[in-house]
């Protein structure tokens, strides 16, 4: 019998998670769909958030719609829309979309060594009419950065941007924030005063954020942001967007933040009197969380009930115990429970209760 040596298929693409961004096809957004940005940062979809600096008169709305290219599986985005414009320019004012990536995630880079690495990130953008905005890179470890600006159309283009090796400065191996992929979309001269100079790593200086002849994302209410499709990775080309199943997106995310969503789920947790006037309750968290995690509870008249003993104790609210630990979570309340030592029940969340942990970097 004759045997025929088959050469296997070259195979493009296939390193496995070649992208160091997480949600970049923002298909996660646990703490909902819609949000309003008024003087305060805040999160959108997972990993991603929204910053501004001084005070302004700009608003917008952020929110997850179905509207991606449709291209390797995006079929979700984040779109930002003015609200309220701004055109009176304070110089502290700024508006900032912006993920940031664990120093561990960050080792193939090989930055501030001989071998440094390229960065190339890519991402699909569009708005409501031409503009030019800032995508900063910014070294944390060491306070550096390197910025590019680019161009926005009124159709889904992908945004190609390579940014050069740096030799000075290595990212921390550990899990803290190293670096910042910073979309700078509005700002005054506290942050363009200085020489902007395209692809070139240097020490950070607020004056050095925004490039040349960009625009102001709140200078119409017509303004549109949309983007989607964000990857960074390794060497000078930029591969095909990485697209990984949903609920593999949804464990990478609930390492920074977890929802417990009382919608779906009523009892969820078992409790215990520790004294009459105290009780416990343990919540593991459904992937080991990046670190100690903070709470953020509802507080309105019996959101939580313990189930025990034939009777419902009922509680405002709960809060987190010292005794937390990347795995669980121990929730106590002390002020508004009555009840026998001892006894141990269901722990019921009211529908729409809000309990919120959150190890964000």
């Amino acid at each position: 019998m004759t045997q025929t040596k088959v050469e296997a298929p070259f195979v493009e693409n296939n390193a496995n998670f070649r992208n160091k961004v997480i949600n970049g096809d923002m298909q996660v957004s646990q703490r909902g769909t819609s949000f309003s940005l008024a003087t305060s940062a805040i999160f959108t979809t997972d990993r991603f958030q929204l910053n501004v600096g001084a005070t302004s008169a700009g608003r917008l709305t952020a929110t997850q719609t179905a509207d991606g290219p449709g291209v390797f599986g995006l079929t979700k985005c984040l779109k930002l829309d003015c609200t309220t414009a701004d055109t009176s320019i304070a110089a502290g004012e700024v508006l900032q979309l912006q993920t940031k990536i664990e120093g561990q995630h960050l080792q193939e880079f090989h930055k501030g060594t001989s071998g440094a690495k390229k960065m190339t990130v890519s991402f699909y953008v569009k708005g409501d009419q031409a503009a030019k905005y800032t995508l900063n890179l910014f070294d944390n470890d060491n306070a550096r950065m390197n910025g590019q600006t680019f161009d926005v159309t009124t159709s889904w283009t992908r945004v190609t941007l390579v940014y050069n090796a740096d030799t000075t400065g290595a990212f921390d191996n550990d899990a803290n924030n190293s670096l910042q992929m910073i979309f700078v979309l509005h700002g005054g001269t506290t942050y363009s005063s200085g020489t902007f100079a395209e692809n070139t790593w240097a020490s950070y200086a607020n004056g050095l954020q925004i490039g040349d002849s960009t625009t102001s994302f709140f200078d119409s209410t017509d303004r549109e942001f949309f983007i989607t499709g964000l990857q960074l990775e390794v060497g000078d080309q930029a591969t095909d967007f990485e697209f990984l199943p949903r609920d593999v997106q949804l464990q990478r995310c609930q390492r920074y933040f977890y929802k417990l969503d009382t919608a779906d789920v009523t009892y969820f947790a078992i409790g215990y009197y520790y004294t009459s006037g105290a009780i416990y309750a343990f919540i593991n968290y459904p992937v080991t969380m990046r670190a100690e995690a903070t709470l953020t509870s509802s507080n309105s008249s019996e959101s939580f009930i313990i189930y025990r003993a034939g009777a419902g104790d009922g509680m405002d609210d709960l809060a987190i115990s010292g005794s937390t630990n990347t795995q669980s979570g121990m929730v106590y309340n002390s002020s508004d429970i009555s009840g026998t030592a001892g006894h141990a029940g269901g722990m019921y969340a009211a529908q729409n209760a809000i309990l919120e942990f959150s190890a964000e970097l």
